[in-house]
């Protein structure tokens, strides 16, 4: 089937009728890359049409679920910029939990599953990950369902696999999967996630956790407009502790948002911030 190419009017249309019948506000969402997403769910789901997306999203609740699902960035690695997670091992989390407050992390990027299940075997090999409470931002109850499940695809298996050794994991890679099984997927130790706390929330991150000491809300910008960079900067400023650290994506910035003057940079190549003491 070829791909339907939906124009500027129709995407705006349906994300109307998102906002109208479900409360779903993408409109402040990066145009092209919302666009190609729609594209995307038309074709997958055999629409004939703009038209036809928004008869199903108004008349059908579990396809609405569905659809969340679709739209949902694939992160596709785990340890993705190994760097990173380095920096988190030794020196970011070691200072969080010296601690005497309780210890919280947020995994705030609405994504599918490898930066939780990559700080939970982070936190697991510090021997970290009982002393942690960690939230979870999920759009759709699919979402939750498919990270609960624990399964990926075996072909990010090498890359994992390489990103995991290169973040100076203390074990190996192999311990923490099932073997490939006969449908292309292995299955993510689901043990790691057991103790997480899910967050169903909308575009706009309702009902935020609060009291958090580190916010990961990687490669997540780039698909919001500078007003919904700013509105949600603004509520992971709010959730974060004085002190507490937030983490970018690597080509992310807080430059010339809102939020620029409230962080201090504590290593500007792994983009992680900390908020200033209030």
């Amino acid at each position: 089937m070829n791909r339907y190419e939906i124009g500027i009017v129709e995407t705006r249309n349906v994300l109307k009728a998102l906002l109208d019948t479900h409360g779903y506000d993408f409109r402040d969402y990066a145009l092209t890359s919302l666009k190609r997403q729609l594209e995307g769910v038309i074709t997958k789901h055999g629409l004939r049409d703009p038209e036809g997306l928004i008869q199903r999203l108004t008349n059908n609740h579990k396809f609405l679920e569905q659809f969340l699902k679709d739209i949902t960035p694939e992160t596709t690695e785990m340890f993705r910029d190994p760097s990173l997670w380095r920096a988190l091992r030794e020196d970011i989390i070691p200072e969080i939990a010296k601690s005497s407050t309780r210890l919280k992390i947020w995994v705030a990027a609405f994504d599918s599953g490898e930066e939780l299940y990559s700080i939970c075997i982070l936190l697991k090999e510090m021997d970290l990950l009982d002393k942690f409470q960690i939230f979870a931002s999920t759009i759709s109850d699919e979402v939750t369902k498919k990270i609960k499940l624990g399964l990926l695809d075996a072909k990010q298996l090498e890359v994992n696999e390489a990103n995991y050794a290169r973040s100076n994991g203390t074990r190996a890679y192999k311990d923490y999967y099932s073997s490939v099984n006969t449908s292309g997927t292995f299955e993510i130790d689901n043990t790691l996630t057991e103790n997480v706390t899910f967050l169903k929330q909308n575009t706009c991150f309702n009902n935020p956790p609060a009291g958090i000491k580190l916010v990961l809300f990687r490669n997540q910008l780039i698909y919001f407009n500078p007003t919904l960079q700013d509105k949600t900067l603004q509520v992971i400023y709010e959730s974060l502790m004085s002190g507490g650290y937030l983490t970018i994506g690597a080509k992310e910035t807080l430059e010339n948002t809102n939020s620029s003057n409230k962080f201090t940079v504590v290593n500007d190549r792994e983009k992680i911030y900390k908020k200033k003491n209030t």
